[in-house]
């Protein structure tokens, strides 16, 4: 897929994925954004299936974001949303955030921080928990041939690494700062992050564990992979962000809120998540990385 398909409305997703069967004319479609580098994985996961025929959360293209978007569109089936859906690609998380506080978006396929969200808290329905506090463990990924990084197995050695992160992801800054990471990157986007550790000019990143055999996560073609035996946790809840001013927000809110108590009733929402590899038991007895004194 170019980037100039990602870069255009998806105008008949909903209507060729059998998602929504409400004719157009009836309703504007509103947008909902979505990163530009989960929309492959999102289109290749689903694999010309509509949303609430999947019942298994592994596979190609299955990661985090992906099943978060698939889970986003279930609810509001199940929840009796009816107006057209269409996707649109977005780049930054604080420009989404933005864009949905002035109701040109109507919420985000990812979710977002909770302390990101009640910084505008009267700009925005938030959604239930799909990620409660303690639950956001992630590791640290790095290129295969840096063995000086698969070689830094203590905390000291780890904060004399190089991490790339994103500096609109305050989050995870400031976990990283926490912990007493000496050298921050910051890189505006995903795929670049893992370019960057690709060529040596970062050695790790944040990232969430994977179903994938060894935990690897593939980023075009940069395949990352997690130093063993060490986890991070980040603080913090992780929500969806619905417009209050957008003139459907509070209609798509209240759909998207009794289609989750749906998924949730039925621990949908646990299985996505531990089929995608994001809840990962094989981490389990890893050692959590704490903030130095």
């Amino acid at each position: 897929m170019s980037r100039l398909s990602l870069g255009v409305i998806f105008w008949s997703i909903a209507t060729s994925l059998g998602l929504f069967s409400h004719p157009l004319q009836a309703h504007e479609p509103v947008i909902i954004a979505v990163n530009e580098d989960i929309l492959p994985d999102y289109h290749r996961f689903l694999n010309n299936r509509a949303p609430l025929n999947i019942h298994e959360y592994k596979g190609n293209g299955a990661r985090r974001d992906v099943v978060e978007l698939v889970l986003l569109m279930q609810a509001l089936k199940l929840g009796g949303f009816k107006p057209e859906v269409e996707l649109r690609a977005e780049q930054s998380y604080l420009r989404s955030l933005r864009d949905i506080a002035e109701g040109r978006f109507i919420t985000s396929a990812g979710l977002a921080w909770k302390a990101d969200i009640d910084a505008l808290p009267h700009a925005y329905f938030t959604s239930r928990p799909l990620i409660k506090q303690g639950e956001f463990t992630v590791g640290l990924y790095t290129s295969l041939n840096n063995q000086k990084a698969f070689n830094s197995l203590t905390p000291k050695l780890l904060m004399e690494l190089n991490v790339v992160t994103n500096s609109q992801w305050k989050s995870d800054v400031q976990t990283l700062k926490d912990l007493g990471f000496k050298q921050i990157s910051y890189s505006p986007n995903w795929v670049n992050m893992a370019r960057m550790i690709e060529a040596n000019r970062a050695e790790i990143t944040l990232a969430p564990f994977q179903s994938t055999p060894n935990m690897s996560i593939a980023v075009g073609d940069v395949t990352l992979y997690p130093i063993k035996d060490i986890k991070v946790a980040i603080s913090g809840s992780r929500h969806w962000p619905i417009s209050r001013k957008h003139p459907q927000g509070e209609t798509f809110y209240r759909a998207l809120e009794r289609g989750l108590a749906q998924l949730d009733a039925k621990g949908i929402i646990y299985k996505a998540y531990r089929e995608c590899g994001f809840f990962h038991s094989e981490v389990k007895n890893w050692k959590l990385l704490e903030p130095q004194q």
